[in-house]
């Protein structure tokens, strides 16, 4: 069974993560590996957009793990999502009870300043001159509490710890012949720009003590690097401004031109359609929208591992992405007709429509047949499954200030600077969900999406599953009707 192990560093490999956890729970399929274990790391232990990610991770990997018989290809939640931990199963390792059984790495040590975490007022005289010519003043004394704060200076010595950690150590051993890593990170700020060539260069070092360091050397490596793509307000309190974003950007391209030999494939995106967020430095109100640059980011993942590993090995492979046309309206027709529209468009508008059955049409129909069988009216409210179910689709009791759902998901996209519309969010006619997208004429001789045929073939595929069988086939079924259905009646995919 392959791997693939993303790194997401910084709160940009936060957000990405959490649109591609999306695209998988919609049913895009990820080739060449059928399980993904995401490894957050990010040293501001309240980054909202860490924990809301971490949140939605969780939900996912319960749900998948509760959907038997397993989800077939294109269907949804079909992709296994794993933590480091839960790794120990089935590599053959014994579990280390240092590696915790979460999607982050644990820092520690993390609530002093830079100044103390350097042991500062022990070094030599020599080594505090040096010191002081690296760092200023603000940067030793500032805690490492809400990370790096765009100083990739300060993480790159931080992070070095990482290398030495049970967690770097229990991954090593546990990597597979067929594995792959993927790391996002951006550009422009402290935590990513310092991880990501960090832990590839450590990663692919022959002469390290890592575990499985042939395999390591070999494995196909990609990466996402995000180039700016929103703004900040000025803030002369905070120590980010991102007046400076360019600039660093600038800079990281330079080492990362000189200093990434041993990366297969490089993935660059960015935006100059900026919408201006609040200057947040860290915690739990660093919570940004989703954006549609993100939904992109996650698009260079599917990408890398649809890439058969020979191709790959031979060089190093440099990308950049480009809309079909440049909307700041984003509609399905917008993309590549021959890449990312097919890709997108038929798994999201089924998940959408799932989606849309179970809040607007299931009261509707409680007293059908596959309802009663499952005695789904009491399991919505009451089973583990679908109450896990209903808050990765609409919110349902998520944590304060954590909406993880699927329905926030898109709304935030509809809502930010390059507007994600493909949807109409609160329409409950399926003939009207699909922005710019008329029915096909012809379906079951009507000229509209017809709900008594979903209902139909629900209560057919549903009639004999037990309660205990439920939450695999109730899944199993709808992504078969709902593909069924958009095939038929959706154009344009």
């Amino acid at each position: 069974m392959a791997t693939l192990y993303i790194f997401g560093i910084g709160g940009t490999g936060s957000r990405v993560i959490r649109s591609l956890t999306m695209l998988l729970a919609a049913g895009v399929e990820l080739q060449n590996c059928n399980r993904v274990v995401p490894i957050i790391i990010d040293p501001d232990a309240l980054n909202g957009d860490k924990q809301r990610t971490i949140e939605l991770l969780k939900t996912y990997q319960r749900l998948r793990q509760q959907l038997r018989p397993a989800p077939e290809a294109g269907q949804f939640f079909h992709t296994e999502i794993a933590t480091l931990a839960s790794m120990a199963a089935t590599s053959g390792q014994e579990r280390d009870p240092r590696v915790k059984e979460t999607f982050e790495y644990n820092f520690s040590g993390m609530d002093e300043p830079l100044r103390d975490y350097l042991h500062y007022n022990s070094l030599p005289v020599e080594t505090k001159h040096l010191v002081d010519l690296l760092f200023d003043p603000k940067s030793l004394n500032e805690p490492l509490t809400v990370g790096f704060k765009g100083s990739p200076n300060v993480g790159s010595v931080v992070l070095n710890q990482l290398m030495n950690s049970p967690e770097i150590e229990f991954f090593a051993n546990g990597f597979g012949p067929d594995d792959r890593v993927f790391f996002i990170s951006s550009i422009f700020g402290g935590t990513g720009a310092a991880g990501f060539p960090l832990l590839l260069k450590n990663l692919r070092n022959p002469k390290g003590n890592l575990a499985k360091k042939h395999l390591l050397n070999t494995a196909p490596m990609g990466a996402l690097t995000v180039l700016p793509y929103f703004d900040l307000k000025s803030d002369e309190t905070s120590s980010i401004d991102s007046n400076t974003f360019i600039t660093k950007t600038k800079a990281a391209l330079a080492y990362y031109q000189r200093n990434l030999p041993d990366l297969n494939s490089l993935y660059y995106v960015g935006d100059q359609a900026q919408k201006q967020q609040e200057n947040r430095e860290g915690g739990n109100q660093q919570r940004n929208d989703a954006h549609f640059v993100e939904l992109v980011g996650a698009l260079s993942v599917l990408d890398f591992m649809r890439q058969p590993a020979a191709v790959l090995q031979n060089d190093t492979h440099f990308y950049e992405y480009g809309l079909e046309r440049d909307d700041m309206e984003v509609r399905f027709e917008s993309f590549d007709p021959n890449q990312t529209r097919p890709l997108l468009g038929p798994a999201l508008t089924r998940f959408k429509f799932f989606a849309t059955w179970l809040e607007h049409h299931f009261p509707e129909t409680d007293d059908a047949v596959y309802a009663k069988n499952i005695n789904l009216k009491s399991a919505w409210q009451t089973a583990p499954f679908f109450r896990d179910l209903r808050r990765f689709l609409f919110d349902y009791n998520s944590p304060e200030g954590q909406p993880i759902s699927f329905k926030s998901w898109l709304r935030e996209l509809r809502d930010n600077a390059r507007h994600f519309v493909p949807f109409r969010l609160d329409e409950a006619d399926f003939d009207k969900i699909v922005q710019g997208q008329e029915v096909k004429k012809g379906f079951f001789n009507s000229d509209t999406i017809s709900r008594s045929y979903v209902r139909e073939r629900l209560d057919k595929q549903l009639r004999k599953v037990t309660e205990a069988e439920a939450p695999g086939e109730f899944v199993r079924a709808f992504s078969e009707v709902m593909e069924d259905v958009v095939d038929a009646k959706v154009p344009g995919f």
